[in-house]
């Protein structure tokens, strides 16, 4: 798989900006939802085929742009669901 040119602290910070802009932390009921947050069944079988296909080097381009897709929001999730349980646990 080609490395993928995302990067999550660069979303991440312009994210923050955007959800938190007088940056007096992140609202309860966002921190909430956020970690309600998941990818749908059907999304979550896809990315497990694909990772299998990466795993045994049988990916098309195309699979392969697809499954990078999923890796970032993935870890866009990820950032951001720790994020929110950051504020909740600081009580912002």
């Amino acid at each position: 798989m080609t490395p993928s040119r995302y990067r999550a602290a660069g979303y991440s910070a312009l994210l923050e900006r955007v959800f938190d802009p007088a940056g007096e932390g992140m609202a309860p009921a966002l921190a909430e939802r956020i970690l309600e947050m998941n990818f749908p069944e059907s999304d979550a079988a896809r990315a497990e085929e694909l990772s299998e296909k990466a795993n045994e080097g049988s990916l098309s381009a195309d699979e392969e742009a697809e499954l990078e897709t999923y890796v970032n929001v993935a870890d866009l999730l990820a950032v951001w669901q720790s994020k929110a349980r950051q504020s909740l646990r600081n009580g912002d």
